[in-house]
Parts: structure tokens; C-alpha cells; sequence
């Protein structure tokens, strides 16, 4: 079936795709029942500005990709925090990518000949000189050389139709456990028997000779397929996706502008007990150090050339998005609470002690006191705190990432005195869902480089050195 001969036989997908608006689960992913399909985007994710369903089908791809990337990373986190095993069993992910790739292309077709050694066949002279090491006859000055062997050109139609009826069948296969429930007419039924072996050595052979990116990712793809098919899917109870995506975009903000190495600056703390001596009866001056755990901040962002440290933590909450009351603005009720607050202070402490540390190896001892508080305060104005909050802007370029800084918190005893540090302000930055779920395998310098300027535009001057 050629792939304009497609028709929509169901709701078109701006209907059954649904933004911006939090489920009462907290639901974000693909959920069907009695074949009735729903895609939920998480709430800050913005609707498409075109009605074109190829901008719908790209925010779905988009959706799984990111799901499939991160969701299965929260166990480390939470155990139930994470996409469901029997969610993940099907490739929900290799289907979406096999699909579009025939309504874009159609079948896939094997258009570059083989060629290979043979002593039969037509002969592809500038191969078989770059590739064949010829004998040499006769004797100076009448040597010659000559080809037992050349390269012919491979005739391969049994191979390339074996591939494009595996794709048939990949399509079909994706259509009956998922495209069917996006309201596309069925495709054509393969042709060929189902046998995992032969599609499956097939397809890595295709693998190990194809350089073009493109059709490696379609390969791959079919290989899940292939893989996969046989398990066995309940339209009513398969469901492909998080009711915890806070985690989601916790792992999205570390991603995209953490650095990798952070566990320097996770502050630990650790339990010393007391050893009784039962001679004396009363305890003795040994102590038995507990096991040691860790505050985990979100991302730890350090930008090339630059000495200021960020501590950034994401907050998947509604203040940027749905968040609002009555009169239109946006609900404080909406925003971190005084424990995240505290916890975010604890943080920029601890590395600020670790700059202070470092600092203080680098340097020999200074015996001049203004110089000394010249460095205490050098130190403790290098590091700066921000919360991280989804929203949708209302202009979204695709090309950067969207940051709005609406303000700070604070703890009332710790400002508006002379001791005050840069880290006691905790910046709120509204970060666009759509550009950083579009845009999210990019972790650049300009990217950071754009979030740090957010944040330093309204940090008081007095701590910008």
C-alpha cells in the first residue's frame, strides 16, 4: 500500500492527544481502554501552533522518547516511581519510529548494489584493482599483471525483497499493537511467514553494512520488533507511561545542564555511636561511626570559565502552568515549601565549604585579615541557588530554551544582614516543557551560559564580583 493511500478512519490526533492539563493520577504517557487511545503530555507542555497531525505525531515521538530515556532511571530514585514493567514490554517506541518512517518514505527499499569476489559475473574493474592483489607474469622489462578473482557486481533482488517484506511485516506488526489506535487505516497484511531467526539475521546484517544514520535507526527499530513480537497486549490494561514525572523532570534538568561528576558536592552525615565499657559501666571515649547518607541535589551547573557554581533543583509544580487563582495571577500556594527552601540553603553551604577547601589548597597561608575576609567572601558570592519549574511560554522559537525568573525565596532571618550570601536568594525559573523536551540530547555551554544569565539578572549587584 503506498503511503498516500493512508486514511484516517478515527477522531483526528488533536483530539486524542491532551495538553495542558494534569490528570487526577498525575498521568503522563500513552493510555488506551477498549481502544479508545489518549496521549498525556505533562502539564507546561504547549499545544502545537500548526493543526498539520505531523506536528502531533512528532510531540508523541518526542514524549516516548523522553519517557523511554529517563522514566525507567527513576528505580534509582523510587521503585514505584518508574514506568510499570509490563508497560514497557512492548516497544512502543520502535513501533512509533517504523510507522512514521513509512508514512514519510513508504516501504523501505534496498537501492545500493552489492558487489562482492567471484570469478563470474559482470566485472567492476576500478573495485577489483583497489581491492584484488593481482599476480605478476613473465620477466622484466615484459612483466604483467593478472586477476584470477574480481569484483563483481552482487545480484542481491532475493535479499532486498526479503528486507522490504520484513518492513511490511514491522508495519503491520506496529499498526496492530498501537498505529491502529491513532485512527490510521490498516496497512497491508505481510505476505511472508513470521520467522524470528531469518528476519532477525537479516536485519543485523543490514546493520553491520549500512553507514546511512537513518536507515541504521529504521534497522534497530525492526529488530525490536522482531524481538518483541509475540507478547501478548490487553488494549485495556496496557498503558505506556509515568504517574510521577516530577522525576522525570528532575532527570531532565540534571541531564541538560548538570554536570556529570556531582557527588563532590553531596553533603553527607553519619551517626557516631557510643561504645559502652561494661567494666566501668558507663561509656567509654570510642565511637562507632554509622553508615553515611546523602542530600542529593537535583543538577550541580559549572559553567567553563567561570567560578560560580549553580544549585539547581527541579520542581515539577504547577505554579509556571495551571497554577493560578481567582484574580489571573499565579497562586504562591503553588510553590516550594519552606523545607525545600532550607534544604536548597544546605546545599549552597556545603559548596561553598568545598570552594573554601579548594581554595585554601591552592593558595599559601595569608597573614593579612582584610585579605583573608576578601577570600571568605570571594567564596561564599560564587554560588547561587534556583528552583527550576515547568511552564509553557507563549512564544517558543525551538531554537533555545525558554526561561523566565520570576522572583526568590527566602528564609526572613538570613537576609538584610551583613552576613547575607549569594546563595540565600533561591531564584524561581520558569523553564518552557516543550523546548527542553524537544531539545533535551543538547547539553551546550550556550545553553548554560543562557540559564546563568537568567538567574544573574536580578541577584543584588553587591554579589556579582
Amino acid at each position: 500500500m503506498s503511503k498516500s493511500n493512508l486514511k484516517k478512519e478515527c477522531l483526528p490526533l488533536s483530539e486524542a492527544c491532551v495538553y495542558g492539563t494534569k490528570q487526577s493520577d498525575g498521568f503522563v504517557g500513552i493510555r488506551y481502554d477498549k481502544g479508545n487511545i489518549k496521549v498525556f503530555f505533562p502539564f507546561g507542555y504547549s499545544v502545537p501552533e500548526s493543526a498539520d497531525e505531523k506536528f502531533f505525531r512528532k510531540d508523541i515521538l518526542n514524549l516516548v522518547k523522553v519517557l523511554s530515556r529517563f522514566a525507567k532511571k527513576c528505580n534509582e530514585v523510587e521503585k514505584e516511581s518508574s514506568i510499570k514493567d509490563e508497560s514497557v514490554q512492548l516497544p512502543i517506541l520502535a513501533y512509533i519510529h517504523v510507522f512514521s518512517f513509512f508514512l514519510d518514505n513508504g516501504y523501505y527499499v534496498e537501492k545500493e548494489s552489492v558487489y562482492k569476489k567471484a570469478d563470474g559475473g559482470k566485472i567492476n574493474w576500478s573495485k577489483t584493482i583497489k581491492r584484488v592483489r593481482p599476480k605478476i607474469a613473465g620477466n622484466y622489462p615484459h612483466e604483467s599483471a593478472v586477476y584470477f578473482n574480481f569484483i563483481t557486481k552482487k545480484s542481491s533482488n532475493n535479499e532486498n525483497e526479503l528486507i522490504t517484506q520484513i518492513h511490511k511485516f514491522c508495519v503491520y506488526e506496529a499498526y496492530e499493537k498501537l498505529i491502529s489506535l491513532l485512527g490510521y487505516s490498516q496497512p497491508e497484511k505481510p505476505t511472508i511467514p513470521f520467522n524470528a531467526a531469518v528476519f532477525s539475521a537479516v536485519i543485523r546484517s543490514k546493520i553491520e553494512k549500512t553507514f546511512n544514520e537513518k536507515h541504521l535507526l529504521l534497522f534497530k527499530n525492526m529488530l525490536d520488533i522482531i524481538q518483541s513480537h509475540g507478547i501478548k497486549s490487553d488494549d485495556c490494561k496496557t498503558n505506556f507511561g509515568t504517574k510521577d514525572f516530577e522525576y522525570v523532570w528532575e532527570k531532565l534538568i540534571d541531564h541538560v545542564f548538570g554536570i556529570k561528576e556531582k557527588n563532590k558536592y553531596y553533603p553527607k552525615c553519619s551517626w557516631s555511636i557510643f561504645e559502652k565499657n561494661e567494666a566501668i559501666g558507663n561509656a567509654n571515649d570510642k565511637s562507632c561511626e554509622a553508615k553515611q547518607t546523602s542530600l542529593r541535589p537535583d543538577a550541580i551547573m559549572e559553567l567553563k570559565g567561570n567560578k560560580k557554581i549553580f544549585v539547581l533543583d527541579a520542581k515539577y509544580y504547577q505554579y509556571g502552568d495551571d497554577g493560578k487563582n481567582k484574580s489571573g495571577a499565579r497562586d504562591p500556594k503553588t510553590l516550594p515549601g519552606s523545607e525545600s527552601i532550607l534544604k536548597q540553603i544546605a546545599y549552597a553551604e556545603f559548596v561553598e565549604t568545598i570552594l573554601r577547601g579548594q581554595n585554601n589548597e591552592k593558595s599559601s597561608v595569608v597573614s593579612n585579615g582584610s585579605a583573608q575576609d576578601d577570600k571568605r567572601n570571594a567564596d561564599r558570592d560564587n554560588v547561587f541557588n534556583a528552583f527550576i519549574l515547568p511552564y509553557a511560554a507563549n512564544e517558543n522559537d525551538g531554537k533555545s530554551y525558554c526561561l523566565e525568573n520570576f522572583g526568590y525565596a527566602k528564609c526572613e532571618w538570613r537576609l538584610n544582614t551583613s552576613m547575607e550570601k549569594s546563595y540565600d536568594r533561591i531564584y524561581g525559573i520558569l523553564l518552557d516543557v516543550r523546548s527542553i523536551m524537544q531539545r533535551h540530547p543538547f547539553h551546550s555551554d550556550d545553553d548554560m551560559a543562557d540559564l546563568s544569565n537568567v538567574i544573574l539578572e536580578k541577584v543584588p549587584e553587591r554579589f556579582l564580583r
